[in-house]
């Protein structure tokens, strides 16, 4: 689990420096922009749903919770395929 707490820290440490470079956008703007920049194979499992920030500054409990899920799925994909190239 610890992986998962540096892949969520290092989201809310983008997040803040884009925060100050970007002060007009709203919350939610912000936090699916910061995570696109980073992630953007992940943008379009929350566009138009529920947990959808960009548009509805409300979504982002939902947002964040999911985040955090996902975060932890890719890195166990990057972990498993770096694992099978050390074996191959």
């Amino acid at each position: 689990m610890v992986v998962v707490a540096d892949q969520v820290s290092r989201y809310l440490d983008f997040l803040d420096e884009y925060l100050r470079q970007h002060p007009d956008e709203r919350e939610g703007q912000a936090h699916y922009n910061a995570l696109r920049t980073l992630w953007p194979h992940l943008q379009h499992e929350i566009a138009g749903t529920e947990r959808d920030c960009f548009s509805l500054d409300r979504n982002l409990p939902a947002f964040l919770a999911w985040v955090e899920e996902a975060l932890a799925a890719d890195q166990r994909v990057a972990e498993d395929e770096a694992a099978d190239a050390v074996q191959t």
